[in-house]
């Protein structure tokens, strides 16, 4: 394909684009009711996070805060955050002596977003992510390839969710906003 069908190509993409109310998610800001510029960031920054049980939520719970809020919480709280973890373990590779040598961990995210004064519900959800990992002869070897392919699962469920509520909040805030 010639250099100029491309750029054409592209520019038809970028006007169709427009045209149906496309807005990139971190694109320059909008303007609230008040007047006030508006970006992705500052929304999630509104966001509490509750506590999710066990280690696995505590490690996703962090990573949800230095995702969403890398310099601290907003001075103003509009929406909760609950967060439900399910994992399951399957065996993959199997030798002929029925002794497993790879695993896939799955772990499911389901979500709800709320806001803090109200009973209603934003946003809910479930997230999906695997990683697979190696099982060897030595134990300790095994915990910590398992170890490492939890932490990488919950690492893609954080992205996943932040990605997925910003999404929501700013085509929230958009609908609110000034035209």
């Amino acid at each position: 394909m010639s250099s100029f069908k491309r750029t054409k190509l592209i520019l038809l993409a970028g006007l169709i684009l427009s045209g149906c109310g496309f807005r990139p998610l971190y694109a320059p800001p909008l303007e609230d009711q008040s007047g006030k510029s508006v970006y992705a960031f500052d929304l999630l920054k509104q966001i509490a996070i509750d506590n999710i049980p066990d280690r696995e939520g505590q490690y996703l719970r962090n990573q949800l805060i230095q995702l969403m809020q890398p310099s601290g919480r907003g001075a103003e709280t509009k929406y909760v955050l609950k967060v439900i973890l399910r994992e399951t373990k399957r065996d993959l590779a199997v030798k002929r002596s029925a002794i497993a040598t790879r695993a896939n961990l799955q772990i499911a995210g389901e979500f709800l977003l709320s806001p803090v004064d109200s009973a209603g519900t934003i946003e809910s959800g479930t997230v999906f992510t695997s990683s697979g990992y190696n099982i060897y002869q030595s134990e300790f070897q095994t915990l910590m390839a398992e170890k490492g392919a939890r932490e990488r699962a919950l690492d893609d469920l954080a992205q996943q969710m932040r990605i997925r509520l910003a999404a929501v909040l700013i085509s929230s805030e958009a609908k609110t906003a000034k035209p």
